[in-house]
Protein backbone atom coordinates (compact mmCIF):
# COMPACT_ATOMS: atom_id res chain seq x y z
CA UNK A 1 0.00 0.00 0.00
CA UNK A 2 1.25 3.25 -0.82
CA UNK A 3 2.20 5.47 2.16
CA UNK A 4 0.41 8.76 2.78
CA UNK A 5 2.12 11.73 1.45
CA UNK A 6 4.09 13.33 4.91
CA UNK A 7 3.32 16.95 5.50
CA UNK A 8 6.58 19.45 4.58
CA UNK A 9 8.88 19.61 7.53
CA UNK A 10 9.46 22.63 9.40
CA UNK A 11 12.82 22.61 7.76
CA UNK A 12 11.18 22.40 4.44
CA UNK A 13 8.68 24.76 5.34
CA UNK A 14 11.86 27.52 5.57
CA UNK A 15 13.91 26.59 2.57
CA UNK A 16 13.24 29.98 0.94
CA UNK A 17 12.34 31.62 3.99
CA UNK A 18 14.58 34.54 5.11
CA UNK A 19 17.76 33.46 6.09
CA UNK A 20 18.26 34.82 9.23
CA UNK A 21 14.63 33.23 9.96
CA UNK A 22 15.49 29.75 8.60
CA UNK A 23 17.03 27.36 11.52
CA UNK A 24 19.30 25.78 9.30
CA UNK A 25 21.51 29.46 8.51
CA UNK A 26 20.58 29.87 12.39
CA UNK A 27 22.47 27.04 13.03
CA UNK A 28 25.40 28.32 11.37
CA UNK A 29 25.56 31.51 13.07
CA UNK A 30 25.16 29.94 16.66
CA UNK A 31 27.91 27.31 15.67
CA UNK A 32 29.93 29.50 14.19
CA UNK A 33 29.95 31.57 16.99
CA UNK A 34 30.46 28.77 18.79
CA UNK A 35 33.97 28.21 16.54
CA UNK A 36 34.72 31.91 16.65
CA UNK A 37 35.36 31.00 20.68
CA UNK A 38 36.74 27.44 20.00
CA UNK A 39 39.83 28.57 18.09
CA UNK A 40 40.34 31.63 20.15
CA UNK A 41 40.82 29.53 22.79
CA UNK A 42 43.63 27.43 21.75
CA UNK A 43 45.13 30.48 19.50
CA UNK A 44 45.70 32.71 22.69
CA UNK A 45 48.61 31.08 23.60
CA UNK A 46 50.79 31.26 20.57
CA UNK A 47 50.91 35.13 21.01
CA UNK A 48 52.14 34.75 24.48
CA UNK A 49 55.04 32.33 24.08
CA UNK A 50 57.32 35.11 25.13
CA UNK A 51 55.44 35.67 28.52
CA UNK A 52 55.11 32.62 29.35
CA UNK A 53 58.86 31.76 28.92
CA UNK A 54 59.68 34.91 30.87
CA UNK A 55 57.03 33.44 33.45
CA UNK A 56 57.81 29.83 33.53
CA UNK A 57 61.18 29.35 31.78
CA UNK A 58 60.14 27.13 29.29
CA UNK A 59 62.72 26.47 26.25
CA UNK A 60 61.99 26.93 23.06
CA UNK A 61 60.79 23.11 22.43
CA UNK A 62 58.61 23.00 25.55
CA UNK A 63 56.96 26.24 24.27
CA UNK A 64 56.12 24.85 20.96
CA UNK A 65 54.66 21.60 23.13
CA UNK A 66 52.15 23.82 24.45
CA UNK A 67 51.05 24.28 20.90
CA UNK A 68 51.60 20.15 19.58
CA UNK A 69 50.43 18.56 23.08
CA UNK A 70 47.02 19.91 22.66
CA UNK A 71 46.55 19.11 18.71
CA UNK A 72 47.83 15.66 19.75
CA UNK A 73 45.66 15.01 22.17
CA UNK A 74 42.95 16.74 20.05
CA UNK A 75 44.10 14.09 17.77
CA UNK A 76 43.91 10.68 19.60
CA UNK A 77 40.54 11.96 21.14
CA UNK A 78 38.70 12.46 17.84
CA UNK A 79 37.79 8.70 16.79
CA UNK A 80 35.50 8.70 19.81
CA UNK A 81 34.11 11.85 19.76
CA UNK A 82 33.11 11.00 16.19
CA UNK A 83 31.53 7.69 17.00
CA UNK A 84 29.71 9.30 20.03
CA UNK A 85 28.27 11.96 17.60
CA UNK A 86 26.70 9.69 15.68
CA UNK A 87 25.55 7.34 18.11
CA UNK A 88 24.22 10.29 20.96
CA UNK A 89 22.40 13.63 21.03
CA UNK A 90 24.64 16.09 18.38
CA UNK A 91 23.33 18.97 20.64
CA UNK A 92 24.31 17.64 23.80
CA UNK A 93 27.63 17.41 22.68
CA UNK A 94 28.12 20.44 21.13
CA UNK A 95 26.75 22.27 24.60
CA UNK A 96 28.97 20.05 26.91
CA UNK A 97 32.40 21.06 24.66
CA UNK A 98 31.38 24.81 24.98
CA UNK A 99 31.07 24.57 28.31
CA UNK A 100 33.86 22.35 29.31
CA UNK A 101 36.69 23.80 26.96
CA UNK A 102 35.99 27.31 28.44
CA UNK A 103 36.34 26.08 31.91
CA UNK A 104 39.69 24.97 30.86
CA UNK A 105 40.58 28.24 29.24
CA UNK A 106 39.62 29.78 32.90
CA UNK A 107 41.76 27.81 34.67
CA UNK A 108 44.56 27.79 32.06
CA UNK A 109 44.72 32.36 33.35
CA UNK A 110 44.96 30.87 36.93
CA UNK A 111 47.91 28.04 36.24
CA UNK A 112 50.11 28.04 39.44
CA UNK A 113 53.12 26.15 37.58
CA UNK A 114 54.20 25.55 33.76
CA UNK A 115 53.45 21.93 34.26
CA UNK A 116 49.35 22.88 35.03
CA UNK A 117 49.23 24.80 32.07
CA UNK A 118 50.52 21.91 30.18
CA UNK A 119 47.66 19.53 31.66
CA UNK A 120 45.15 22.66 30.97
CA UNK A 121 46.38 22.24 27.26
CA UNK A 122 45.94 18.91 27.51
CA UNK A 123 42.49 18.77 28.83
CA UNK A 124 41.59 21.63 26.23
CA UNK A 125 42.25 18.97 23.55
CA UNK A 126 39.78 16.65 25.33
CA UNK A 127 37.38 18.87 25.34
CA UNK A 128 37.50 20.45 22.07
CA UNK A 129 37.45 17.22 20.28
CA UNK A 130 33.88 16.63 20.69
CA UNK A 131 32.70 19.87 19.44
CA UNK A 132 33.65 19.67 15.75
CA UNK A 133 32.03 15.85 14.83
CA UNK A 134 28.94 16.69 16.28
CA UNK A 135 28.81 20.14 14.84
CA UNK A 136 29.93 19.32 11.32
CA UNK A 137 27.45 16.49 11.28
CA UNK A 138 24.43 18.49 12.18
CA UNK A 139 25.00 21.32 9.34
CA UNK A 140 25.58 18.63 6.90
CA UNK A 141 22.38 17.52 7.85
CA UNK A 142 20.49 20.88 7.59
CA UNK A 143 22.74 21.92 4.31
CA UNK A 144 22.14 19.44 1.13
CA UNK A 145 25.29 19.06 -1.02
CA UNK A 146 23.95 21.77 -3.61
CA UNK A 147 24.94 24.65 -0.84
CA UNK A 148 27.05 22.72 1.71
CA UNK A 149 30.44 24.28 0.75
CA UNK A 150 28.98 27.71 1.27
CA UNK A 151 27.56 26.89 4.60
CA UNK A 152 30.52 25.09 6.03
CA UNK A 153 32.88 28.13 4.24
CA UNK A 154 31.15 30.62 6.06
CA UNK A 155 31.35 28.78 9.20
CA UNK A 156 34.74 28.35 8.92
CA UNK A 157 35.06 31.93 9.01
CA UNK A 158 35.10 31.98 12.46
CA UNK A 159 37.71 30.15 12.59
CA UNK A 160 39.89 33.14 11.07
CA UNK A 161 38.06 35.64 13.67
CA UNK A 162 38.62 33.62 16.60
CA UNK A 163 42.90 32.95 15.25
CA UNK A 164 42.32 36.99 14.85
CA UNK A 165 40.53 37.14 18.51
CA UNK A 166 43.22 35.10 20.29
CA UNK A 167 46.10 36.47 18.75
CA UNK A 168 45.75 40.25 18.48
CA UNK A 169 43.63 40.34 21.83
CA UNK A 170 46.13 38.16 24.16
CA UNK A 171 48.88 39.96 23.14
CA UNK A 172 47.00 43.83 23.76
CA UNK A 173 45.94 42.34 27.31
CA UNK A 174 49.45 41.02 28.32
CA UNK A 175 50.99 44.02 27.54
CA UNK A 176 48.49 46.45 29.48
CA UNK A 177 47.62 43.76 32.38
CA UNK A 178 49.09 39.98 32.16
CA UNK A 179 48.96 37.35 30.30
CA UNK A 180 46.49 35.30 32.77
CA UNK A 181 44.39 37.65 32.12
CA UNK A 182 43.33 36.57 28.09
CA UNK A 183 42.42 33.21 29.12
CA UNK A 184 39.92 34.77 31.97
CA UNK A 185 38.21 36.54 29.63
CA UNK A 186 38.20 34.07 27.18
CA UNK A 187 37.05 31.67 28.98
CA UNK A 188 34.26 33.42 30.72
CA UNK A 189 32.88 34.23 27.70
CA UNK A 190 32.37 31.04 26.36
CA UNK A 191 30.74 29.63 30.31
CA UNK A 192 28.08 32.30 29.43
CA UNK A 193 27.43 31.39 25.90
CA UNK A 194 26.90 27.39 26.36
CA UNK A 195 23.54 28.82 27.82
CA UNK A 196 21.65 30.21 24.64
CA UNK A 197 23.40 27.99 22.53
CA UNK A 198 21.22 25.02 24.44
CA UNK A 199 18.37 26.92 24.50
CA UNK A 200 18.44 27.88 20.31
CA UNK A 201 19.97 23.39 19.90
CA UNK A 202 17.05 22.54 21.67
CA UNK A 203 14.48 24.23 19.35
CA UNK A 204 16.39 23.27 15.53
CA UNK A 205 14.25 20.22 13.72
CA UNK A 206 14.96 17.19 14.56
CA UNK A 207 16.07 16.12 11.24
CA UNK A 208 18.83 18.19 11.99
CA UNK A 209 20.16 15.02 14.36
CA UNK A 210 20.15 12.43 11.74
CA UNK A 211 18.64 12.06 8.12
CA UNK A 212 16.99 8.37 8.49
CA UNK A 213 18.34 5.56 10.69
CA UNK A 214 21.17 3.89 9.38
CA UNK A 215 21.26 0.31 8.07
CA UNK A 216 22.74 -2.27 10.30
CA UNK A 217 26.69 -1.60 8.18
CA UNK A 218 26.54 2.10 7.92
CA UNK A 219 26.01 2.05 12.62
CA UNK A 220 28.71 4.37 13.99
CA UNK A 221 31.19 1.66 15.89
CA UNK A 222 35.06 1.31 16.45
CA UNK A 223 34.50 -1.62 13.37
CA UNK A 224 32.93 1.37 10.98
CA UNK A 225 35.12 3.73 11.96
CA UNK A 226 38.44 1.62 10.48
CA UNK A 227 36.28 0.69 7.57
CA UNK A 228 36.00 4.26 7.08
CA UNK A 229 40.34 3.98 5.97
CA UNK A 230 38.29 0.91 2.78
CA UNK A 231 37.18 4.23 1.09
CA UNK A 232 40.18 4.99 -1.42
CA UNK A 233 39.07 8.53 -1.96
CA UNK A 234 38.64 9.50 2.23
CA UNK A 235 42.63 8.08 2.21
CA UNK A 236 42.46 10.95 -0.39
CA UNK A 237 40.88 13.61 1.69
CA UNK A 238 42.96 12.20 5.20
CA UNK A 239 46.35 12.68 3.28
CA UNK A 240 45.55 16.65 1.86
CA UNK A 241 43.89 17.18 5.53
CA UNK A 242 47.16 16.08 7.24
CA UNK A 243 49.40 18.14 4.71
CA UNK A 244 46.94 21.41 4.56
CA UNK A 245 46.48 21.57 9.22
CA UNK A 246 50.24 21.50 9.51
CA UNK A 247 51.17 24.26 6.99
CA UNK A 248 48.25 26.56 8.49
CA UNK A 249 49.34 25.68 12.15
CA UNK A 250 52.84 26.26 11.33
CA UNK A 251 51.77 29.89 10.28
CA UNK A 252 49.17 30.53 13.50
CA UNK A 253 51.81 29.02 15.75
CA UNK A 254 54.97 30.27 15.12
CA UNK A 255 54.21 33.71 12.64
CA UNK A 256 54.12 35.55 15.56
CA UNK A 257 57.41 34.45 16.63
CA UNK A 258 58.59 34.66 13.17
CA UNK A 259 57.69 38.42 12.86
CA UNK A 260 59.42 39.19 16.66
CA UNK A 261 62.42 37.82 15.99
CA UNK A 262 62.97 38.68 12.10
CA UNK A 263 61.35 42.02 12.50
CA UNK A 264 61.91 43.44 16.54
CA UNK A 265 58.00 43.73 16.52
CA UNK A 266 56.63 43.83 20.08
CA UNK A 267 54.11 41.43 21.61
CA UNK A 268 50.71 43.43 20.61
CA UNK A 269 52.17 44.17 16.73
CA UNK A 270 53.36 40.67 15.85
CA UNK A 271 50.17 39.19 17.14
CA UNK A 272 48.07 41.54 14.92
CA UNK A 273 50.18 41.31 12.07
CA UNK A 274 50.27 37.66 12.27
CA UNK A 275 46.91 37.54 13.21
CA UNK A 276 45.16 39.78 10.63
CA UNK A 277 46.46 39.15 7.13
CA UNK A 278 46.65 35.63 7.13
CA UNK A 279 43.07 35.76 8.20
CA UNK A 280 42.10 38.56 5.83
CA UNK A 281 43.09 36.46 2.78
CA UNK A 282 41.60 33.10 4.33
CA UNK A 283 37.66 34.81 5.06
CA UNK A 284 38.12 35.85 1.19
CA UNK A 285 39.41 32.43 0.33
CA UNK A 286 36.75 30.41 2.20
CA UNK A 287 33.79 32.94 0.71
CA UNK A 288 35.45 32.17 -2.90
CA UNK A 289 36.26 28.75 -2.57
CA UNK A 290 32.96 27.69 -1.12
CA UNK A 291 31.36 29.46 -4.12
CA UNK A 292 33.59 27.71 -6.46
CA UNK A 293 33.08 24.56 -5.00
CA UNK A 294 29.13 24.48 -5.05
CA UNK A 295 29.30 25.28 -8.24
CA UNK A 296 31.75 23.21 -9.51
CA UNK A 297 29.90 20.18 -7.95
CA UNK A 298 26.84 21.02 -9.81
CA UNK A 299 28.80 20.77 -12.83
CA UNK A 300 30.45 17.48 -12.13
CA UNK A 301 30.52 15.71 -8.67
CA UNK A 302 34.00 15.65 -8.32
CA UNK A 303 34.29 19.68 -8.37
CA UNK A 304 35.02 20.60 -4.60
CA UNK A 305 38.43 17.85 -4.92
CA UNK A 306 39.54 20.12 -7.87
CA UNK A 307 39.42 22.89 -6.28
CA UNK A 308 41.34 21.99 -3.02
CA UNK A 309 44.13 20.77 -5.53
CA UNK A 310 43.96 24.10 -7.04
CA UNK A 311 44.41 25.61 -3.54
CA UNK A 312 47.40 23.47 -2.77
CA UNK A 313 49.20 24.21 -6.07
CA UNK A 314 48.87 28.14 -5.68
CA UNK A 315 49.07 28.10 -1.70
CA UNK A 316 52.88 26.19 -2.18
CA UNK A 317 54.61 29.63 -3.38
CA UNK A 318 53.05 31.56 -0.98
CA UNK A 319 54.36 30.02 1.98
CA UNK A 320 57.56 29.62 0.74
CA UNK A 321 57.45 33.16 0.35
CA UNK A 322 56.64 34.10 3.34
CA UNK A 323 59.54 32.64 4.87
CA UNK A 324 61.73 34.48 2.33
CA UNK A 325 60.00 37.72 1.93
CA UNK A 326 63.20 40.65 3.06
CA UNK A 327 60.49 43.35 3.95
CA UNK A 328 56.96 42.91 6.49
CA UNK A 329 54.92 44.73 3.80
CA UNK A 330 55.63 41.77 1.44
CA UNK A 331 55.74 39.34 3.99
CA UNK A 332 52.19 40.81 4.43
CA UNK A 333 51.09 40.34 0.63
CA UNK A 334 52.39 36.66 0.69
CA UNK A 335 50.55 35.70 4.05
CA UNK A 336 47.46 37.22 2.37
CA UNK A 337 47.80 34.69 -0.97
CA UNK A 338 48.73 31.95 1.69
CA UNK A 339 45.69 32.18 3.63
CA UNK A 340 43.49 32.74 0.48
CA UNK A 341 44.58 29.30 -1.56
CA UNK A 342 45.01 27.89 1.93
CA UNK A 343 41.15 28.48 2.30
CA UNK A 344 40.31 26.55 -0.72
CA UNK A 345 41.58 23.44 1.43
CA UNK A 346 40.22 24.36 4.68
CA UNK A 347 37.10 25.31 3.77
CA UNK A 348 36.33 22.18 1.33
CA UNK A 349 37.80 19.44 3.46
CA UNK A 350 34.56 18.37 5.08
CA UNK A 351 32.65 19.47 2.34
CA UNK A 352 34.52 16.84 0.45
CA UNK A 353 34.51 13.96 2.62
CA UNK A 354 30.69 14.38 2.85
CA UNK A 355 30.38 13.80 -1.09
CA UNK A 356 31.97 10.06 0.00
CA UNK A 357 30.41 8.70 2.94
CA UNK A 358 27.06 7.09 4.16
CA UNK A 359 25.27 10.26 6.21
CA UNK A 360 25.20 8.04 9.13
CA UNK A 361 28.96 8.34 9.98
CA UNK A 362 29.68 11.89 9.01
CA UNK A 363 30.67 12.71 12.62
CA UNK A 364 32.74 9.60 12.58
CA UNK A 365 34.60 10.85 9.46
CA UNK A 366 35.15 14.28 11.02
CA UNK A 367 36.98 12.28 14.37
CA UNK A 368 38.76 10.34 11.35
CA UNK A 369 39.73 13.99 10.01
CA UNK A 370 40.48 15.29 13.31
CA UNK A 371 42.75 12.13 14.20
CA UNK A 372 45.00 12.27 11.28
CA UNK A 373 45.32 16.20 10.57
CA UNK A 374 45.34 17.35 13.99
CA UNK A 375 48.36 14.38 15.15
CA UNK A 376 50.41 15.58 11.83
CA UNK A 377 49.86 19.12 11.85
CA UNK A 378 50.90 18.99 16.16
CA UNK A 379 54.11 18.33 14.86
CA UNK A 380 54.26 21.97 13.25
CA UNK A 381 54.58 23.63 16.50
CA UNK A 382 56.87 21.40 17.81
CA UNK A 383 59.15 21.45 14.82
CA UNK A 384 59.17 25.07 14.54
CA UNK A 385 60.28 25.55 18.10
CA UNK A 386 63.06 22.91 17.85
CA UNK A 387 63.77 24.79 13.62
CA UNK A 388 63.73 28.17 15.34
CA UNK A 389 67.64 28.23 16.50
CA UNK A 390 69.05 25.86 14.26
CA UNK A 391 67.61 25.74 10.92
CA UNK A 392 65.24 28.67 11.18
CA UNK A 393 61.11 28.55 10.62
CA UNK A 394 61.99 30.18 7.35
CA UNK A 395 63.58 26.96 5.81
CA UNK A 396 60.32 24.74 7.80
CA UNK A 397 58.13 26.77 5.51
CA UNK A 398 60.24 26.34 2.11
CA UNK A 399 59.99 22.33 3.30
CA UNK A 400 56.00 22.32 3.88
CA UNK A 401 55.94 24.21 0.07
CA UNK A 402 57.35 20.68 -1.60
CA UNK A 403 54.81 19.12 0.50
CA UNK A 404 51.79 21.35 -0.60
CA UNK A 405 52.50 20.71 -4.64
CA UNK A 406 53.34 17.15 -3.65
CA UNK A 407 49.79 16.54 -2.36
CA UNK A 408 48.71 18.54 -4.85
CA UNK A 409 49.30 16.11 -7.90
CA UNK A 410 47.89 13.28 -5.28
CA UNK A 411 44.56 14.76 -5.15
CA UNK A 412 44.77 15.07 -8.86
CA UNK A 413 45.53 11.59 -9.26
CA UNK A 414 43.28 10.16 -6.35
CA UNK A 415 40.30 12.08 -7.81
CA UNK A 416 40.69 11.01 -11.41
CA UNK A 417 40.90 7.30 -10.24
CA UNK A 418 38.57 6.40 -7.24
CA UNK A 419 36.05 9.38 -6.75
CA UNK A 420 33.48 8.47 -8.84
CA UNK A 421 33.06 4.59 -7.58
CA UNK A 422 33.42 5.99 -3.94
CA UNK A 423 30.48 8.67 -4.41
CA UNK A 424 28.09 6.71 -5.92
CA UNK A 425 28.74 4.10 -2.52
CA UNK A 426 27.99 6.87 -0.03
CA UNK A 427 24.26 7.33 -1.34
CA UNK A 428 24.23 11.09 -1.78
Amino acid sequence: MQEPAQAPTKLENTQHAIPWRDPAWLLIGFLWFSYLLNHADRQVVYTLFPALQREFNYSDAVVGLTGALFLWVYGLCSPLAGILGDRISKRVLVTASIAIWSTFTVLSGLSPTGAFLLWCRALLGVSESVFMPAAYALMANAHGPETRSKALSIFGTSQLVGVAVGGSLSGYIAERFRWRASFLVLGLIGVLFAGPLWLFLRSVPERFETLRSPRPAERASLASFFALLRIPSLCVVTAFVSIGTFGLFLVYTWLPTFLYDKFSLGLARAGLEASIYPQIGAAMGLLTGGAMADRCYRRKSAGRFWVVSAGFLLSAPCIFLLGTASTLPLTRLCALGFGFFAAFISGNQAACAFDIVPASLRASTVGMLNLVGATVSGFAPFLGGLSRRTIGVNRLMALTAVFFLATGVLVIYGTGRYFEADHRLSGE
